[in-house]
C-alpha cells in the first residue's frame, strides 16, 4: 500500500521531544566511563541526519545481527530539503519535522541523544557527554558549519540573528520566515549565495524564487536581490532564469560575481564586490565547511582542509581506519565531484553502511553507486529538477558522473513529483 502524505506525517511526526514509546530510544544524561558495554559486533553512527539515519538503517538491514547505535544531539529530525517551502509559506515546520522512533521499533537501532566530544581510533572508542561508546566500525555524518568569520561584521550573535543563513533547518528557518512576514510592503530582501561548494547547489535559487513568489502575492512593491559569489547560477541556471523572467521580472534581480564582504547589523547594509545594498531583510548564507564535530574528532587530513577526505570506494576516512564519513562534510577532491545534497547523503549512507558491514564480516566491499535527484519549486505549483547517477572510476579512484540531466521545462506535474520525492525519501530514511 502506498503511503500518503497525511499518513506519513501521522506515523512519524508525533512525540518529537521525548523518548520512544517503544522503549528503545535512550535519552542520555551526563555520565562517565563506558556505557552500553559492547558484547558483539557493533557499528556506531554519529549524526542523525540524512546520511546518518540512512547508514544506521541500512547497516542493520544488511546484517541484523550487528548492533547499531545512533548518536545524535537533537531528538527531532528536521529536514533541510523542503525547508525552503516553509520560508516561502507553502509548508510549516510540522511538515518537515519527524521522530526517529521507527528506526528503533522496526530495526532495533539503539539511539543515544547526546553529543560526541572525542574519538580514540586506536582504542575504537567514541567519547560522548553521556559516556564512552566502544565500536568496531564508526560512521560519521557531521553535516555542515558556517564560516561566519569570512564576512566582516557577521561573526557575532547580533549579526547572525539579524541575517539568518537558514541552511540548517530549524530555528533559522523560522527566523527567516518571520522576518519576511514582518517586513513592510516595498521592502528589499537580499539573498547572498556563498561560493561553491556548499550544501544543496540549487537551494539558494529555489529559495529566491519562493521568496519572490511570496513578495509578489503579499508585499506590494517589494523586491529580492540575489548577490551570488559565483559567476553564474550553479545549478539549473537556464530553468531558474526562465522562471524569473516569466514570473518575477520586476521583483527579482540577479547579480553574479558579487560575494558579500561585509555586513552591518545596525543599518542592514550589505557590502558586496559589486557595491553596497541597503536591505530590510537579508538572508546571508556564509561559506560552508564540514560540521564542527569533524574538526573536533580529528578527521581533517591536512591543516587547511575544510572538508573530510575519505576513500571514494568505501568512504573510509583518510585519517582513521574503520571510521567512515558521509554526507555534506566529505571532500570533493578526495571523493569526487558529487553535489552536497540530501539525496547524495542518503546514497553515501548506504555505501558506507554496506562497506562497514561487509568488512566487519570479512567480505570485500561492493563498488559504490550513487544517485541524486533534486527538485526545486519556482512558485506554489511548478518545479524543475536535476537528476544524475554516479559510479566509481578505477583509474582516477574517484566517484564520477555516469549519466544525468535537467528537466526540459518547469511544470505542475514536476511539482507533484517533488512532493512524492520528499515523502518517498523520508520514508526510506526513517520508516
Amino acid at each position: 500500500m502506498s503511503i500518503t502524505r497525511r499518513n506519513f506525517i501521522k506515523y512519524t511526526s508525533a512525540a518529537v521531544a521525548g523518548a520512544s514509546v517503544f522503549g528503545q530510544v535512550h535519552i542520555a544524561s551526563a555520565a562517565t566511563g563506558v556505557i552500553m558495554p559492547k558484547k558483539g559486533k557493533r557499528i556506531v553512527v554519529l549524526g542523525g541526519g540524512w546520511g546518518g539515519c540512512t547508514a544506521a538503517k541500512y547497516a542493520k538491514m544488511e546484517d541484523p545481527s550487528v548492533e547499531v547505535i545512533l548518536v545524535e544531539r537533537d531528538p527531532k529530525f528536521i529536514s533541510c530539503p523542503i525547508s525552503n517551502l516553509v520560508i516561502g509559506g507553502q509548508k510549516t515546520m510540522k511538515d518537515i519535522t519527524f521522530t526517529r522512533d521507527k528506526l528503533a521499533k522496526n530495526y532495533g537501532i539503539k539511539i543515544v541523544y547526546t553529543e560526541a566530544t572525542a574519538l580514540d581510533a586506536v582504542k575504537k572508542t567514541l567519547t560522548t557527554k553521556a559516556g564512552v561508546l566502544e565500536y568496531d566500525k564508526l560512521i560519521v555524518s557531521p553535516g555542515i558549519s558556517y564560516d561566519y568569520a569570512a564576512i566582516e561584521g557577521l561573526d557575532n550573535p547580533v549579526a547572525i540573528k539579524k541575517f539568518p543563513a537558514a541552511f540548517k533547518a530549524g530555528a533559522e528557518t523560522v527566523a527567516l520566515r518571520e522576518k519576511l512576514v514582518a517586513m513592510k510592503p516595498g521592502g528589499v530582501v537580499v539573498l547572498a549565495v556563498p561560493p561553491a561548494p556548499y550544501r544543496c547547489p540549487p537551494g539558494p535559487y529555489e529559495r529566491a524564487s519562493l521568496i519572490a513568489n511570496y513578495l509578489k502575492k503579499n508585499k506590494k512593491g517589494s523586491k529580492i536581490i540575489i548577490v551570488d559569489a559565483n559567476d553564474d547560477v550553479t545549478s539549473k541556471g537556464p530553468l531558474f532564469k526562465k522562471a524569473w523572467a516569466d514570473y518575477y521580472k520586476d521583483i527579482l534581480e540577479y547579480i553574479p560575481d558579487a560575494a558579500v564582504t561585509k555586513v552591518d547589523a545596525s543599518t542592514g547594509v550589505i557590502t558586496t564586490e559589486q557595491g553596497e545594498i541597503k536591505s530590510d531583510v537579508a538572508n546571508i548564507i556564509p561559506t560552508m565547511t564540514a560540521g564542527k564535530s569533524a574538526f573536533d574528532l580529528g578527521l581533517m587530513n591536512k591543516p587547511d582542509d575544510k572538508f573530510v577526505r575519505a576513500d571514494a570506494y568505501t568512504l573510509e576516512s583518510y585519517n582513521f581506519k574503520d571510521v567512515y564519513v558521509v554526507g555534506d562534510s566529505t571532500h570533493n577532491g578526495a571523493v569526487g565531484g558529487v553535489p552536497k545534497s540530501g539525496y547524495i547523503a542518503n546514497s553515501m549512507g548506504k555505501v558506507a553502511a554496506s562497506a562497514a558491514v561487509r568488512t566487519l564480516n570479512g567480505q570485500e566491499p561492493l563498488a559504490p553507486s550513487l544517485i541524486n535527484t533534486c527538485y526545486s519549486m519556482v512558485n506554489d505549483d511548478e518545479a524543475i529538477f536535476v537528476a544524475a547517477t554516479y559510479k566509481y572510476d578505477a583509474v582516477s579512484k574517484r566517484i564520477i558522473s555516469a549519466a544525468g540531466g535537467t528537466s526540459p521545462e518547469r511544470s505542475v506535474l514536476f511539482g507533484h513529483h517533488a512532493e512524492d520525492w520528499a515523502l518517498g525519501i523520508w520514508n526510506d530514511i526513517l520508516a
